[in-house]
């Protein structure tokens, strides 16, 4: 009578970010992080998921029961580790690349941190277009528009520089945020709010589903009546996902 090898799958704890491994018969049940206790549900048994699993035993036999990879005993604190602190010794202990991190398991971003991280982004492109036209406003008043060439030989602290470099803010601060959707899934606001935009199978979005289809797609069905309404709306579903979010197959996720 033969005896079928168990298959354990690698994933990552939702608040140290530790590794850790599971029976495959665990899949969608909580176990508790080997690290910092917390419980996290098993992931689905993926290829990847076994393959990291089968390389970590196969160094660490005992990684299952082995005791929590930081040794709070040599560290030097009097007092209870905060979350943070746990997270960024994780971190540091495992550090694993933005681009190779698995974010299916964490849960997702409230409704109050979606708001406040898209009212941040927009204060700083109205911010941004605000200071443009104050200085075009300014250079207009002494002069410096009507023949900016020759303002430029006369009175070089009126130059082109101050305003080629104002006006363009709120163009540089768009690129930037959309660089920064395609590399991180966040914007400034999102940076802020400690949320991310994920794909649903738990990757980076990259520029393709987080600025084409998560943005641009949805400025152009904004002409459509009542989409920004119908849209926003879907943020109070038990999925917490947004119409964009489905047009765009992400969600949004906190980072812890």
């Amino acid at each position: 009578m033969s005896t079928v090898a168990p298959v354990f799958v690698e994933f990552r704890c939702n608040r140290c970010w530790c590794s850790n491994c599971a029976d495959s018969e665990a899949v969608g049940t909580e176990v508790e992080c080997r690290n910092c206790g917390q419980e996290t549900t098993v992931p689905e048994a993926t290829p990847d998921r076994i393959a990291r699993a089968e390389a970590l035993l196969s160094e660490q036999p005992a990684l299952i029961n082995k005791p929590p990879a930081v040794d709070k005993s040599k560290l030097e604190f009097d007092r209870k580790l905060s979350d943070r602190e746990l997270i960024e010794i994780a971190k540091r202990e495992s550090f694993v690349p933005l681009d190779q991190m698995d974010f299916l398991g964490h849960p997702n971003a409230s409704a109050i941190a979606r708001l406040v991280a898209t009212i941040v982004d927009n204060v700083l492109i109205f911010t941004s277009f605000a200071a443009g036209f104050v200085l075009v406003a300014w250079l207009a008043k002494m002069g410096v528009t009507e023949n900016p060439m020759e303002s430029l030989r006369s009175n070089k602290e009126f130059g082109l520089i101050p305003l080629v470099v104002l006006s363009s803010l709120p163009t540089l601060l768009i690129f930037g945020q959309w660089f920064l959707l395609a590399t991180s899934g966040q914007t400034i606001g999102k940076k802020l709010l400690m949320i991310r935009i994920v794909s649903t199978n738990g990757k980076l979005p990259g520029f393709l589903q987080a600025v084409v289809l998560r943005n641009w797609l949805r400025v152009v069905f904004s002409f459509v009546p009542f989409f920004g309404l119908i849209d926003a709306l879907f943020i109070f579903s038990d999925s917490r996902r947004c119409l964009h979010d489905y047009l765009a197959s992400t969600r949004v996720v906190t980072d812890i």
